[in-house]
């Protein structure tokens, strides 16, 4: 007999070492994107059960005509498993959520969009040790594999190979699903049941499962019956009819709220904003919305505060789009108010495959191409725009002295990911941005030293350069740029008849997140506009509270339709307000 076919359970320390290492560190391999995207790893960590089944069918086929076909299979079946979680960690990281397949596919133009949009001198080295560990990977898994293809004859190999076989199975088939080990995958679970994918393999079959429900639920659209709540706001006549401006900060969720790091920072800020509106003779409420989506897809989230129905997947937004002017919403509502409608979103640009379009009917749209800005850059790809430019365009442009109450909505820009870019300066005219000339170094730094010296973050944290700080603070010193830029618009230019909305879009990527909730702020120097919030259970002032009460998006329309509604009348009989909608009203609305 051939002594390299050896069977002898006296170990040889030295292969079996070898066997041993390399093979952890390939079952190790698949847990490495995740855990980078924060993502909850497999209770079964550092083992990948796929790895050990393709692992043991290189061990088995070592020294057969079958070895070269068995690494082969290997090595493919660990790029697949490595590629999946690769995607899953990137789905993670930018939503919040576990992949679905039918749903993300819808993005692959926008992450192309968005990958280029983030290269920069800072990004550039990530990108590049990324693109050194993929040639690693292919590098290494076949000469990894042919390793333990080398060492299996070797007495002990086999033998620890069984005894691995010998625990995980009885934990993977009945110990784990017994003890509900693993995390609850929100994207999997449905109202019935509660799923907890823990290997590789189950999530790709819940991901196949999660597809198909989703076809599934765009099939019965049709036929769901439709709440006929919303047409009939279409018959209401406003007699009092106050510009409203729903200001969206882009990712200001309510993490701020609840990180540890953040809380007390977050609360000294809305501490000092309070006061500074309340000085200035400004009322508020303040709520928690739940949004249909983390991380990103503003535009979700957007379309759910507009359609008054939950829009958590892109191809409900796409069944939106398709049928657009059939839909109501609240834009739509405004129009037949006699209000001019007006959107500022300064990061919208067309683009291949990504046209601009307008599918709520605004009056007026502000996107990037429609901005003469001449200044320095600020941000990064389209995020180059400081916000109170933006703001400040718009409303000289659309808002002051217009003959019509006014619609404005506007979502922030710069308080979008990845937060490690110099913030712009809040001056005292938003003019001086637009000054052409010299180079942008030189021009932020003179817009630098004409900055307005009234800051809502405390000192120790605006002090020191934002590059060196950590990720949880340079976004709530972006949330804290942002509050200040409205603060300045709402004290020196929001008409006093007006009512706004101040709100987050989404809870915000990369840091870790419990909850879809963001604070819902109602500002009026009129109480009586802020009134019908607190009837509907806002409470005072601007801060959060653990308890907070909590609504959702998709809520939105109907709570801003009858608060107006409200208002209108000295004494209103609840009966005879527009029904309240807390939890929207069916998606059949968006295809009926």
């Amino acid at each position: 007999m051939d002594e390299s076919w050896s069977t002898s359970l006296r170990p040889s320390w030295r292969p079996l070492s070898v066997f041993l290492l390399v093979g952890l560190a390939l079952s190790a391999l698949p847990f490495v994107l995740p855990w980078g995207a924060s993502k909850a790893v497999s209770p079964f960590f550092p083992l990948c059960v796929e790895v050990l089944v393709l692992v043991t069918l290189v061990v088995y086929t070592a020294g057969t005509r079958w070895a070269r076909a068995g690494r082969w299979i290997a090595g493919l079946g660990m790029g697949a498993v490595l590629l999946y979680q690769a995607y899953d960690a990137v789905v993670y990281a930018a939503f919040r959520r576990s992949g679905i397949w039918a749903e993300d596919v819808q993005y692959v133009v926008d992450l192309a969009y968005l990958a280029a949009d983030f290269v920069s001198w800072q990004t550039a080295p990530w990108m590049l040790l990324g693109g050194a560990g993929g040639v690693a990977l292919v590098w290494g898994v076949p000469r990894a594999l042919r390793t333990l293809a080398r060492c299996a004859p070797h007495g002990g190999c086999r033998l620890s190979l069984a005894v691995v076989h010998a625990v995980v199975w009885p934990l993977v088939l009945v110990v784990a699903p017994a003890q509900e080990w693993g995390t609850e995958a929100l994207a999997y679970q449905t109202t019935n049941e509660r799923v907890r994918p823990r290997t590789v393999t189950t999530k790709v079959v819940e991901n196949v499962r999660a597809s198909q429900r989703l076809h599934a639920l765009l099939d019965t659209l049709g036929a769901a019956p439709i709440d006929s709540t919303y047409a009939a706001y279409r018959g209401l006549r406003l007699q009092r009819r106050p510009n409203v401006f729903l200001l969206m900060v882009e990712s200001y969720g309510e993490v701020l709220n609840r990180h540890p790091e953040l809380r007390a920072p977050y609360r000294t800020m809305m501490h000092r904003l309070e006061r500074s509106l309340a000085a200035d003779g400004w009322h508020a409420a303040t709520a928690v919305s739940d949004a249909p989506v983390r991380g990103g897809r503003s535009w979700l989230a957007i379309a759910s505060a507009f359609l008054g129905t939950r829009i958590d997947h892109q191809l409900l937004y796409e069944r939106f789009q398709a049928g657009a002017l059939q839909s109501p919403h609240l834009i739509d509502f405004f129009d037949a108010q006699g209000y001019r409608t007006v959107t500022l979103q300064p990061y919208m640009m067309a683009r291949p495959g990504l046209p601009l379009g307008n599918p709520y009917g605004f009056d007026a749209t502000l996107y990037r191409k429609d901005l003469p800005y001449a200044g320095p850059s600020y941000g990064w790809g389209l995020v180059d725009v400081p916000d109170q430019y933006s703001l400040g365009y718009a409303h000289a442009r659309h808002i002051a002295g217009a003959s019509a109450p006014t619609f404005l909505f506007f979502e922030t820009a710069l308080s979008h990911a990845l937060w490690n870019y110099g913030l712009p300066p809040v001056l005292d005219d938003w003019r001086r941005f637009d000054t052409p000339g010299r180079s942008d170094a030189v021009r932020r730094a003179a817009l630098s030293d004409r900055a307005e010296s009234s800051p809502l973050l405390p000192d120790s944290l605006t002090a020191p350069r934002i590059f060196d700080q950590p990720t949880p603070v340079r976004f709530l010193r972006h949330i804290g740029y942002e509050m200040r830029v409205l603060r300045q618009y709402l004290q020196t230019a929001v008409p006093p008849n007006s009512l706004v909305l101040l709100m987050g879009d989404h809870q915000p990527p990369l840091l870790d997140t419990e909850t879809f909730g963001v604070p819902v702020h109602v500002l009026s120097r009129d109480s009586s506009l802020v009134a019908p919030f607190r009837k509907q259970g806002f409470s005072g002032g601007l801060l959060l509270r653990d308890d907070s009460p909590r609504g959702t998006h998709e809520g939105l329309y109907a709570q801003i339709v009858r608060a107006l509604a409200a208002s209108d009348r000295e004494a209103p009989d609840a009966s005879s307000l527009p029904p309240l909608k807390p939890n929207g009203v069916p998606r059949s609305i968006l295809v009926q």
